[in-house]
């Protein structure tokens, strides 16, 4: 009972300390909102004092009513024809959407937002607008569009002497070249951007430089300077009580131990991660949440939640796919109707303060009580789960033994099934040998043997020629079929994923050159005919590695996108000139390869400096 009370009387003490910072914030959001309210002030003024309102709605992670609030302040700029702030308004709009996972409609809005910024010669919205424009092309990894457009804000940030927006847009190209593994280069923008940030005091945007710099340094597995870096976006983020930069920090931190193959602290992170991607509303983040839960799990080999943690990543992708559609019509049903409500209680809550303000003591009062209660309720219902886990533990134990059991079957009835698929493949191979070549070679041989009892006979000779070459040619031709079918079946049966694993462990070790292979969302089998030919591409990447690269070290990057898929092959090796290649490099097969991703309708492209290393990327669509 004691350790109740001493609880009890800390919450309460707690809430007195933290209302009246409450009341003053709530104060300044009340007077933007009686400035929008005031039909006599200019339309101008009530238009900006609105989309402040909204902002501090939008930063607080109320993100619902935001764009609610934000459709509604759309419709007054656009029957008021203030252009200006239409467009300040499609920028919020496009902010939000981003934030939802809607990309195709913040995409639109801040195409409309930079066209209104150009005809009113607003280089600041026109930057900001092309940033926004950037984030999409980043959001569905089209990075070379995206560089483009961070490239072309920066410059007019630039221009007019913008800091937030220069440090903003620093960080957005840094995070291209972190997306394509050039670490160092990336950490060259992001520290710029810090030490802008730092100098103007904006710490929302030293929170973001702070949280990329700490993903670098998990690229370069430095993981002691990553935990350190992402403490202080962390602790930036809590003073704020900003989620959205809390949300992106914890991702950031999941993705360390994810690496560090960490299972416990990911569990942990990644339900922090799952709060507030739940506030923010946010499917990216849920999924990403789902998706180190996921890993979590599958790694300490508790099945039930691993599934449970797959199907509701599935759920979330079902969800993002339809957002586009369905949020358009029913958040303008649904949020502008709580708008409505929303604003008839701020409107009601404002005249109650004014008429009865003798009654807040009692109200805080009454709040600091309630948050009491409901930490003792709270406190009552954790221990009760507890005690079920507890006694639930040993029934999960034997359901997991039970398990494992059939695993290891499945494992040994696998094994003898690819033993005895092997077995058939030897039969079919030998059976053709005798049927076919067999036969074509034994023809020949008669005809041979013919042709040198008579080869005096100079008509008979050519004829016979003829037809021993003719022989021959069917022979070759048989054998190539033979060896292109056995060599496409291996593929075919084994799967994209470990024919480049094999690849990749066989082509280890020599000249002291080690490549690894990392993947992502090759949970599913493509086509046959597209495996193969991606195989044969990778193949003939691996061995330019090892020929002419005079590398100590090769990755191999596959990332299924759901609608496109990326192909990064990057060495550590001399590097070269791109532009010089046809005449440095004849023998690289880089033609080659160039036609077989133009057959599949993708995209090929060499990064190379010299001393540097090489990076190709490839995007093919699926």
């Amino acid at each position: 009972m004691e350790v109740k009370y001493m609880t009890t009387n800390f919450t309460i003490i707690l809430c007195f300390i933290l209302l009246p910072l409450l009341c003053f914030s709530q104060k300044q959001q009340d007077s933007l909102f009686v400035i929008w309210e005031n039909t006599k002030l200019a339309d101008t003024t009530r238009a900006s004092a609105y989309r402040e309102f909204i902002y501090k709605n939008y930063f607080e992670s109320k993100t619902d009513s935001a764009y609610a609030m934000a459709l509604r302040l759309m419709d007054f700029t656009e029957s008021h024809q203030l252009k200006k702030h239409k467009a300040d308004a499609l920028i919020l709009l496009g902010e939000i959407e981003h934030t939802f996972g809607d990309n195709t409609t913040a995409s639109k809005h801040f195409g409309l937002s930079l066209k209104l910024y150009e005809e009113l010669n607003d280089k600041r919205g026109q930057a900001k607008a092309i940033n926004g424009l950037g984030v999409s092309y980043r959001k569905v990894f089209n990075l070379d569009e995206a560089k483009a457009y961070y490239e072309r804000s920066l410059a007019l940030s630039k221009e007019i002497n913008d800091t937030i927006l220069i440090s903003q847009s620093l960080v957005n190209i840094g995070n291209i070249y972190n997306w394509r593994y050039k670490s160092d280069k990336a950490l060259d923008y992001y520290q710029e951007s810090l030490k802008l940030s730092k100098a103007i005091k904006n710490k929302r945007n030293e929170a973001l430089a702070l949280i990329n710099i700490s993903d670098s340094y998990i690229q370069k597995k430095d993981y002691k300077r990553a935990k350190e870096t992402i403490d202080k976006a962390i602790e930036i983020g809590d003073s704020m009580g900003n989620i959205n930069t809390l949300a992106h920090a914890y991702r950031t931190l999941c993705s360390s131990y994810f690496k560090q193959k960490d299972y416990d602290k990911i569990i942990i992170t990644a339900n922090k991660l799952l709060d507030y991607g739940q506030k923010l509303s946010s499917n990216e983040m849920i999924d990403g949440a789902y998706f180190f839960l996921f890993e979590a799990y599958k790694g300490k080999r508790e099945f039930d939640l691993t599934i449970k943690y797959q199907n509701l990543r599935q759920d979330t992708k079902t969800t993002i796919d339809d957002i586009s559609a369905v949020r358009i019509l029913e958040k303008i049903k649904i949020d502008n109707h709580r708008t409505k409500d929303s604003l008839i209680h701020i409107n009601e809550t404002l005249k109650t303060r004014i008429t009865h303000q003798n009654e807040k003591a009692n109200l805080f009062l009454a709040w600091g009580v309630s948050l009491a209660v409901l930490s003792i309720i709270a406190f009552l219902v954790y221990r009760n789960i507890k005690q079920k886990q507890y006694k639930a533990e040993q029934e999960r134990q034997d359901e997991i033994d039970e398990k494992e059991k059939i695993l290891k079957d499945l494992e040994l009835s696998t094994i003898d099934a690819m033993i005895e698929g092997q077995e058939k493949e030897r039969h079919r191979l030998a059976a053709d040998l005798h049927d076919s070549v067999g036969a074509t070679l034994a023809a020949a041989k008669l005809q041979f043997d013919y042709f040198v009892k008579h080869q005096n006979d100079v008509e008979d000779s050519e004829e016979l020629t003829k037809k021993i070459s003719t022989l021959l040619e069917n022979a070759y031709v048989e054998i190539r079929a033979m060896a292109h079918l056995k060599n496409s079946g291996v593929i075919a049966k084994n799967g994209l994923l470990p024919a480049v694993e094999k690849l990749a462990k066989n082509a280890s070790g020599i000249n002291g050159l080690e490549f690894e292979v990392q993947s992502f969302g090759l949970e599913q089998r493509l086509d046959n005919s597209l495996e193969i030919s991606i195989f044969r591409i990778i193949q003939e990447l691996v061995t330019n590695i090892i020929k002419h690269a005079k590398a100590t070290q090769g990755v191999i990057h596959i990332t299924n996108h759901s609608d496109n898929l990326n192909i990064m092959v990057e060495d550590n090796g001399v590097g070269f000139n791109p532009k010089q290649l046809s005449k440095t490099k004849p023998g690289m097969g880089i033609t080659s390869i160039d036609k077989r991703v133009e057959s599949l309708d993708g995209k090929f492209t060499i990064e190379s400096e010299i001393s540097k290393g090489t990076t190709v990327i490839i995007d093919l669509p699926l």
